[in-house]
Order: structure tokens, then C-alpha cells, then sequence
């Protein structure tokens, strides 16, 4: 799909994502490294620093707790193997042990 078919809506709206995620990476890095910055964001709670605070867990690197997602196997029938035949290989020796084409050049002048 070439981009000039694709809908103007969705590449504003892919566009707007972008943005928005990368605006609210560079906010949590400011806000991480400005400890004045960090604490106008607790000012309005009246809290410290606590380890669920976004700035404080983006700093640390930390991921949000999720809970594993494990995809259920298919089930599998054991099959026993196929045999398959050995290939044979014939091999004949070759006619000249060098081609009368490829020998060694002659040092005779002619």
C-alpha cells in the first residue's frame, strides 16, 4: 500500500501519537532530572517522593507490573518419522587425471 492511498485521517492521527509520545518522553526525562520540577508535580498532593510516581519509575528504567500473557501450545499428534531412503551416489573415476586441455603448459618453443 503506497502512502499516497492511505486515508489523510489516519497518518494525522499516527502523526498526533507520535507526538504526543514523544512530548510525554521528553516531560518524564525533564521532570526526572529537575528535582525542583519534580516536586511542583507533588507540590499539588502534598506527598513525597513515593516508588509509584510515573517521573520516579521512568527514571529508574522500571516497567509498569503486568501479569504474564502465556498463549495456550496447540495441541500436537506424535507422528513417527517418515523413513526415507539413503540416496545412492554413484561415483566413477575420472578419465584422465588431468584434461588434455588443462595439462601443464609444454616448454618446447614451436
Amino acid at each position: 500500500m503506497s502512502s499516497a492511498s492511505r486515508a489523510p485521517l489516519a497518518d494525522f492521527l499516527r502523526r498526533l501519537f507520535a507526538a504526543g509520545g514523544a512530548a510525554l518522553v521528553f516531560a518524564l526525562t525533564v521532570f526526572a532530572a529537575s528535582p525542583a520540577l519534580h516536586q511542583l508535580l507533588h507540590s499539588a498532593t502534598d506527598t513525597a517522593h513515593d516508588d509509584a510516581c510515573p517521573v520516579v519509575l521512568f527514571a529508574g528504567s522500571a516497567d509498569a507490573p503486568t501479569a504474564a500473557v502465556t498463549a495456550p501450545l496447540p495441541p500436537v499428534a506424535w507422528q513417527a518419522p517418515a523413513p526415507t531412503a539413503a540416496p545412492e551416489v554413484f561415483l566413477s573415476p575420472p578419465r584422465y587425471l588431468r584434461q588434455p586441455e588443462r595439462g601443464p603448459p609444454s616448454l618446447l618453443s614451436s
